[in-house]
């Protein structure tokens, strides 16, 4: 007897759990269909409230669908030619080292390049493949050839700016796309689902109205008492869940992210500016000398 009476207190707040939620999946579906009556209107300020957090919440994940484009160095060399591991596979200032070395330095540089390659693949960004191409031009032009001069400048020079746009991305990863995924998945996160609890709170309630105006008066007092306790777990999940929108709405550190993803673009574009500026009246005045060349030759 004692274990029945046991196992019957355990199934009491299991079988509550269950009328619970089918009181509640009852209501919302008489409210789809338009039979309901007397549904709990939530507070204006409520609404105003999830207007604005769906609107951070959209902005969150249009933002992040754009920038997690920054976790791949090649974005913006989507064909990736098909790079050897032999010439291409070393940066330009390994080769411009290279230059310097004697033959038996230079064969054990090599040897330990090539076990460098082996763990690690060449950067795939633009720039990158940009400076190994020029690179591999005026090696095979010749640095006294102009061509092969400003090809050998221009190579350095991107493969810079490479470098640069690859600590932009870093940044960008690190102050804006992992912060703004964190806010999304828990401040924001945690606001959705207490405003779920708020919705099926209210479901709840209105099911117990519903249930009380038809209980047989035997069942008035008890459906009375119902409804209290569901006003008041309505009330609770109400006060809950304004509470972390406010959160949502005053939290200052997705403008704070934004402000770090213009700051690293600020900088790439300012380092990309200063040396292209450096560069470009020397390759001028190459394309230059060339032309007066080009002139005079014809004119003999």
């Amino acid at each position: 007897m004692e274990q029945f009476k046991a196992f019957s207190q355990q199934l009491n707040p299991l079988a509550a759990k269950i009328n619970k939620q089918f009181g509640q999946v009852k209501q919302f579906a008489q409210e789809k269909m338009g039979t309901a009556e007397d549904i709990t209107e939530l507070p204006q300020e409520y609404k105003d409230f999830e207007r604005r957090v769906d609107a951070i919440r959209n902005m969150h994940n249009n933002l992040l669908r754009v920038t997690r484009t920054y976790s791949n160095s090649s974005y913006d060399y989507p064909a990736q030619m098909q790079e050897t591991l032999g010439e291409f596979g070393r940066t330009v200032t390994d080769k411009i080292q290279q230059v310097a070395l004697s033959p038996a330095e230079k064969a054990a540089s090599e040897a330990a390049a090539l076990e460098e390659r082996k763990e690690a693949t060449p950067p795939k960004t633009l720039a990158h493949a940009l400076s190994r191409a020029s690179f591999q031009g005026s090696e095979q032009l010749g640095l006294e050839e102009p061509m092969g001069s400003a090809l050998f400048k221009f190579a350095t020079v991107q493969e810079k700016i490479g470098d640069y746009r690859l600590q932009m991305d870093h940044e960008i990863t690190t102050k804006f796309v992992q912060p703004f995924g964190t806010t999304l998945n828990t401040q924001i996160g945690f606001a959705m689902k207490a405003r779920r609890n708020v919705q099926n709170a209210r479901l709840s309630l209105d099911s117990a109205k519903a249930q009380y105006k038809a209980a047989r008066p035997e069942r008035s007092e008890a459906g009375r008492v119902e409804v209290e306790q569901a006003e008041d777990m309505f009330v609770a999940a109400l006060e809950e869940a304004t509470t972390l929108m406010k959160s949502v709405l005053e939290n200052p550190e997705p403008l704070r992210n934004l402000a770090d993803l213009v700051a690293a673009q600020l900088t790439f574009y300012k380092e990309a500016h200063e040396i292209l500026a450096d560069v470009a009246p020397e390759i001028d005045e190459l394309s230059v000398t060339q032309e007066a060349l080009f002139r005079n030759s014809r004119s003999e």
